[in-house]
């Protein structure tokens, strides 16, 4: 039995040396977060890249530097998490109050559904969750390249699912001022996501949930 016991002891051990060093200490416990820590300790880096909002206005993404931005990444035609999450979004948007502090904070919803979402799509998609088209865009970015440049920038992955579907990352992105990736919240823990929102945002100025 205590020949039983020591082997078991060693096995732990080495099993916890493994995960140690294979999740850098355990600051990251899977392959995911890892990857998310890696890109949130990146230089900053604007994407330089073209979009479209939902009231056809086309500009450089660095439209927003200098502001916190709280980001999704959607398809109009889901039927699943997307209007949850929008839903949520909403919440989010309400209970800070966005209109007020326009200088430092703005909600972006990023379709990568570059064929069927067109702004007049993303105008419609915007009216269901009040989404004033300033403090809270619907964007589409029309270049392919440009697309994949801030998905993988932003660590997103999105998977093509028959036709008409996709398998895709489900969160809240909070990007800091200078571009780089701050935070990756639950899109279901609506009050974090709101404080956590409110915490980055007073850094830089008086804002405050309602």
């Amino acid at each position: 039995m205590k020949k039983e016991l020591i082997i078991s002891g060693v096995i732990l051990f080495l099993g916890g040396l493994l995960i140690f060093f294979s999740t850098s200490g355990f600051s990251a416990f899977t392959i995911e977060q890892e990857r998310l820590n890696e890109l949130k300790e990146q230089l900053p880096e604007f994407p330089n890249i073209e979009v479209v909002d939902n009231k056809g206005r086309a500009y450089n993404f660095d439209e927003f530097e200098g502001k916190h931005m709280l980001m999704t990444f959607i398809y109009t035609s889901c039927a699943t998490a997307c209007p949850e999450m929008s839903s949520n979004m909403k919440y989010v948007y309400d209970m800070i109050d966005a209109g007020q502090y326009q200088d430092d904070l703005v909600f972006l919803s990023i379709s990568f559904d570059t064929e069927r979402d067109t702004a007049e799509v993303l105008d419609r998609y915007a009216g269901y969750f009040d989404a004033d088209g300033e403090t809270w865009r619907m964007l589409r970015v029309p270049d392919e390249d440009d697309l994949a440049g801030i998905l993988e920038m932003y660590g997103v992955t999105v998977i093509p699912e028959g036709d008409t579907d996709y398998q895709h990352n489900t969160s809240f992105y909070l990007i800091e001022p200078d571009g780089r990736l701050g935070e990756v919240l639950d899109y279901r823990d609506v009050d974090h996501a709101a404080e956590t929102v409110v915490r980055a945002v007073e850094a830089g100025g008086e804002v405050g949930l309602r």
